[in-house]
């Protein structure tokens, strides 16, 4: 086979099992054709070849995402309510404004709902989360919703509440929580997990067809200017599972998107014959089921089996621990009717206790069937306060854990003051899982942090809270074992290793130029490495010059 193009003279970080760092890559036909010398590649030239000279430029693997919701600012129009470093926000006044101005920009009748998304209230002056009398004072009739950064609760104001039927005598849902004050018994506002679900809010505006495939174009180009090349769409709808599907047949991906139709909407997923599970197609696949078993760690809904060390929203009594969001029979269920199907489970556990219940779950699955679990390669979605004794499980049945460091910048100061320093210290511990063997990858979850992957890894090796301290110094990974959380460990997180997550003959093409040789600068300054120029499969799908 002819090279069409030979990269040369570069610092290529190979990612291969001996981590090499070689000069040159020659792609042909969309895949990767040598690597090694610029000398040794350059005798694949031929009068048609294009020769690129990286002077000197790092090359790594694309980016594959471990976790995030690529269509997650995707659906009704809301303001964005974040806290610096991701937003304005610095109090709840500047966060009231903030809906005002959307309201008025917009020309919203009174009538219509106003929705913010990204508040988060240990970033506000105040430390807490609106009030719905808050809200009152700018809507005294327009129906406010507001989610939280971390998408597991949020705020409704009285008109809100009152369109949908909710008020003191409603009981809490399965897995959810409606905030009371503890002395008048008012609704706070607050609706925690399932509680969400009692908000009549309309469904999606229904945007065109064409201007969604344009949204999806866009979304797909902040992902590539990032150097992802394998995106996750990680709690998918059925609407928009349907606008990937149709994108795809009509050759509108460039990126692959790692698709996983949420629970709720499985049944209908595997009756539709034109939805197949595990096959990678025009760059899209459904790579797996998504459950949400518990909540949040930093909005203490997270399940945990010792208390929080605060005081926790909606719990009056002193062992407040969280909450799953499902009980242990439907989380059985769900384990043993995806291994059925031969379809892979994702399932979002932050707490240790809900791990506990994943683990129980996939042994009832594994007794049931008498099968080993470890070819399904269950995935543990954050993971983020897993306990030692159940890594050495997650070992044993072949879990990967999905982990998120970016904790530890966004939220470190604030689980210690929740959980302690030595739970806080812990969470995504990365290096105990390297040194047990178990194969993990990193994520951001954007939109609930940026979906940049260079922070991501300076997040990994430096593990800085926001206030400048070290959270779990022994859990930091070097540039090159973070570097491999986000390439080959997440081609092995899809059953892909065989095709992509490092630059080797035979592999895609899918190859990110950077700024900075991340192996040769100072750790600390990694999150200003920048994306020069991202390839898939041997075409440039974004280059910095040209935007």
């Amino acid at each position: 086979m002819q090279a069409q193009t030979l990269y040369v003279n570069g610092r290529v970080i190979t990612v291969d099992s001996a981590d090499r760092i070689l000069e040159a890559v020659a792609v042909a036909d969309g895949k990767i054709l040598a690597v090694g010398s610029t000398a040794q590649v350059l005798t694949l030239q031929t009068p048609k070849s294009t020769i690129i000279d990286l002077a000197g430029k790092t090359m790594i693997p694309g980016f594959i995402d471990g976790h995030s919701h690529f269509l997650g600012l995707f659906s009704t129009p809301r303001v964005y309510l974040g806290s610096p470093p991701m937003g304005e926000m610095r109090d709840i006044n500047d966060l009231v404004n903030a809906l005002v101005r959307f309201q008025q920009e917009r020309n919203l009748a009174l009538d219509e709902w106003v929705l913010g998304f990204g508040y988060d209230q240990d970033q506000l002056t105040e430390g807490r989360h609106p009030t719905k009398k808050e809200l009152d004072k700018a809507f005294p009739n327009t129906p406010v919703f507001i989610l939280n950064i971390n998408g597991h609760m949020g705020v409704a104001n009285s008109a809100a509440l009152h369109i949908s039927g909710v008020d003191m005598l409603t009981p809490n849902p399965t897995g959810g929580a409606i905030e009371k004050d503890a002395q008048t018994g008012e609704l706070t506002g607050l609706l925690q997990e399932n509680a969400k679900a009692l908000l009549a809010i309309p469904p999606e505006t229904s945007l065109s067809l064409e201007k969604r495939l344009v949204a999806l174009d866009e979304q797909q180009l902040l992902y590539a200017s990032h150097g992802i090349t394998t995106a996750q769409e990680g709690l998918t709808n059925l609407s928009n599972l349907k606008l990937l599907q149709e994108a795809s047949n009509r050759q509108r991906l460039f990126i692959d998107i790692e698709s996983l139709p949420a629970a709720d909407y499985l049944e209908e997923v595997m009756a539709d014959t034109s939805f197949v599970f595990g096959e990678l197609k025009n760059h899209l696949k459904l790579a797996g089921a998504k459950l949400i078993a518990d909540g949040s760690p930093q909005g203490k809904t997270a399940y945990f089996s010792e208390p929080y060390l605060t005081e926790v929203p909606g719990c009056d009594h002193g062992d407040c621990v969280g909450f799953p969001t499902i009980d242990q029979q439907q989380f059985n269920a769900f384990i043993l009717k995806t291994f059925q199907q031969g379809i892979r489970p994702f399932v979002h556990c932050n707490g240790d206790a809900t791990i506990d219940m994943y683990l129980q779950a996939i042994d009832y699955a594994n007794a049931r069937l008498g099968i080993a679990t470890a070819e399904y390669r269950p995935v543990s979605i954050h993971s983020q306060f897993v306990r030692p004794d159940q890594l050495d499980r997650y070992y044993d049945l072949g879990v990967i854990p999905a982990f998120f460091s970016n904790h530890a910048f966004f939220w470190g100061d604030v689980h210690v003051r929740n959980l302690g320093v030595d739970r806080a210290s812990f969470l995504s511990p990365l290096k105990s899982v390297r040194d047990r063997g178990i194969i993990a990858t990193n994520h951001t979850d954007y939109p609930v942090t940026p979906v940049n992957q260079l922070f991501l890894l300076w997040t990994a090796i430096n593990r800085e809270t926001r206030s400048g301290q070290i959270i779990g110094a022994d859990e930091r990974l070097t540039v090159l074992e973070a570097l491999r959380t986000v390439t080959i460990n997440g081609a092995y997180q899809y059953h892909e290793e065989a095709i992509k997550g490092s630059i080797e003959p035979g592999k895609l093409a899918d190859l990110v130029i950077l700024s900075h040789d991340i192996t040769q600068i100072d750790p600390s300054t990694l999150r200003h490495v920048e994306v020069l120029e991202t390839i898939k499969q041997g075409k440039t799908i974004y280059n910095q010059l040209h935007h």
